[in-house]
């Protein structure tokens, strides 16, 4: 499994682990999280948990709505922050 797949499943699972009430097949790597019921309290939980599970830190211009949109653009994100 090349590397960016890997931080794909890893990513879903931890959106998923945030927002509880979304299951797998509703989440596509375009959905926007915001509109399936990402919050700024849950977000919050999501960008701790993204960074304890990658050992990444994120500072405050990564955080934005363009960031979080979508497992997407977290991905890439996390890539950038990896690299």
């Amino acid at each position: 499994m090349k590397s960016i797949d890997l931080i794909e499943v890893k990513t879903k699972n931890v959106v998923l682990s945030v927002l509880p009430n979304l299951n797998s097949e509703d989440l596509s790597d375009s959905s926007n999280l915001f509109g399936i019921g990402l919050d700024s309290v849950n977000a919050m939980t999501l960008v701790l948990k993204l960074q304890n599970t990658f050992g990444i830190k994120f500072v405050a211009s990564d955080i934005n709505a363009e960031n979080f949109q979508s497992v997407a653009s977290i991905v890439k994100l996390i890539n950038e922050k990896q690299g």
